[in-house]
């Protein structure tokens, strides 16, 4: 992980964090109250709050809607391949490190890449062989469970989405 993580104040504009962003070359900034994180501006936030005719120098991050999935985040002892299907199953490319309510580092993809290049061709091999598969729906195959989002090794078709064994 990394441990520099870039940090705002829920009252800064939307331009100010494009700003911090861009200075520190990082594509989000955590969001701090009390000292404590609290959220995650990234810079698809910002591009989304334009898109819709919002001015980034009125719209505040404490604006911002809240995530779906809530504030995603992991602790210091959770293994690589944990985070890494946290953030699958988010849809996340970051994820802050936080102990007891403090925050100790930033997980992004670019790191698990980095600690594990051997992943690369794993997941290679892996998608070639599930495009393989899926044209048979009658197997099994590895993936994202399209019903509760776990990860598994047998997931089966069941009409046109692919599920575990528990959701089937």
């Amino acid at each position: 992980m990394k441990k520099n993580v870039i940090t705002a104040d829920p009252d800064l504009s939307l331009a100010d964090v494009a700003k911090i962003m861009t200075n520190n070359r990082v594509g989000s900034v955590i969001v701090l109250r009390n000292n404590k994180p609290v959220g995650i501006v990234t810079d698809s936030d910002i591009v989304t709050a334009v898109a819709e005719g919002k001015s980034p120098k009125k719209v505040k991050i404490r604006d911002l809607p809240k995530r779906r999935k809530g504030f995603v985040f992991t602790g210091p002892n959770e293994s690589c391949m944990d985070v890494t299907k946290s953030m699958i199953k988010s849809g996340v490319k970051r994820i802050p490190v936080i102990e007891k309510g403090r925050l100790m580092g930033m997980i992004s993809d670019k790191e698990i890449l980095l600690l594990s290049p051997e992943l690369i061709n794993i997941l290679s091999e892996k998608l070639k062989i599930r495009v393989d598969r899926v044209a048979d729906p009658s197997r099994e195959i590895s993936g994202i469970c399209e019903n509760c989002g776990e990860y598994s090794d047998h997931l089966v078709n069941v009409g046109g989405r692919w599920l575990c064994e528990e959701c089937k």
